[in-house]
């Protein structure tokens, strides 16, 4: 059987403290569904989802699951 092409997936974890960074960061580990520190959450890489890891991407570790 062929394996079904999708786009990939992320599995998205906070690694750095959100507490004393700019508001802006704050809202976008709070818009990928991040809580609390050390949380993990998977997303399907879609531009949007890319764009916010990039800016937050010294807060996160990403890795690709299937």
């Amino acid at each position: 059987m062929a394996k079904k092409k999708g786009p990939k997936k992320v599995k998205i974890t906070q690694v750095r403290s959100g507490i004393g960074r700019q508001g802006g960061h704050r809202r976008t580990i709070r818009a990928l569904g991040i809580k609390r520190h050390q949380q993990s959450v998977v997303h399907e890489l879609t531009p949007a989802i890319a764009g916010m890891i990039d800016k937050i991407s010294f807060m996160v570790e990403v890795e690709e699951v299937e």
